[in-house]
């Protein structure tokens, strides 16, 4: 174990050997503040001497960064970068709320329409309010849907991060003590529901998407 290795507070220099690389992988990493700013993700090894050539972060804004082993130190928390990193981090608690909100809106504005187009069929409105109702309707949705457009590629960024983070949870929880292992189990079990939540989401509103393309496409043919 690294823990075992007496090397708390040296540079990274000092350091070689796959293994013990190895076992760094997805190590918590802190800036000067003290401050969680992401984990390892790589290291590019010499391959003679076995000392590590550049290390790779992914921080918490899902950016990666490259660091000399001259510019991190091991410390018993994890890995510190002896200078300042800037990182934003941002959980899009507000940009999953709305698109939760708009793929609900959608299938309620689908459901209108139908409604609308059955009392006009019926006889029971008349063309002028039929159409009407029907602009207010198609008006509302694209702009949903073209805020949905966004907001899709822009959580399955923010996806790509968690599923990232994932990924440096396992690292450390295969490498890490009896001590840490609860924790660390806590902290993926929680992440695995977001994940989970997210993608649901996500596909929820890629078949609203979906639908779009199709009306798009039966206008179009319909229009031939």
């Amino acid at each position: 174990m690294i823990s075992r290795v007496k090397l708390d507070g040296c540079l990274l220099t000092a350091i070689a050997g796959k293994e013990v690389y190895r076992k760094l992988l997805g190590a918590s990493v802190f800036d000067t503040s003290g401050a969680y700013i992401g984990y390892l993700k790589r290291v590019y090894l010499e391959k003679r001497s076995g000392k590590a050539r550049r290390l790779v972060v992914r921080l918490v804004d899902g950016r990666l960064l490259t660091l000399k082993p001259g510019e991190v130190r091991l410390t018993a928390r994890g890995l510190l970068v002896e200078r300042a990193v800037g990182v934003i981090v941002r959980e899009y608690d507000v940009e999953l709320k709305w698109l939760e909100e708009a793929v609900r809106e959608l299938r309620k504005i689908r459901e209108r329409v139908l409604e609308v187009d059955e009392l006009y069929i019926a006889g029971e409105i008349s063309r002028d309010t039929y159409l009407l109702f029907r602009s207010e309707l198609e008006l509302k949705r694209r702009e949903l849907l073209k805020g949905l457009k966004e907001k899709v590629e822009e959580l399955e960024a923010y996806l790509s991060r968690l599923e990232e983070e994932r990924s440096g949870l396992l690292g450390r929880l295969r490498s890490s003590g009896l001590r840490e292992r609860g924790g660390l189990a806590i902290k993926l079990k929680a992440l695995r529901s977001k994940i989970s939540y997210l993608n649901d989401l996500l596909e929820a509103a890629k078949h609203e998407l979906s639908l779009e393309m199709e009306l798009e496409d039966f206008i179009n043919s319909c229009l031939r």
